[in-house]
């Protein structure tokens, strides 16, 4: 039987950790960049309601910046959402949204 919490980090650990690590060899010429994308994990691993200002801050200007890490922690979000749907029904009703 899976819970959330094992699902989110399997996806955090093989998805997350793969295209955040993918970006920062992008990135070899760009060192500040780099370092930032580098440091990131645990802000994109966090929860979002347990970020600090100041994460909250750098998690957005990331996912300004940096598409594919956007996408990724947005799909974490979703992923999230959807495991708290009580039916399928309301998973659908949720992705339609």
């Amino acid at each position: 039987m899976y819970n959330l919490f094992h699902v989110v980090v399997k996806y955090g650990r093989e998805v997350i950790d793969r295209v955040r690590v993918d970006q920062a060899n992008e990135l070899r010429e760009d060192k500040p960049t780099r370092r930032a994308v580098k440091r990131s994990r645990w802000l994109l691993l966090k929860n979002q309601n347990n970020l600090t200002d100041d994460q909250q801050i750098k998690l957005s200007e990331l996912m300004a910046t940096n598409a594919p890490l956007a996408q990724v922690y947005v799909l974490k979000e979703q992923l999230k959402e959807l495991w708290r749907c009580n039916t399928i029904w309301e998973a659908f009703a949720q992705c339609r949204q």
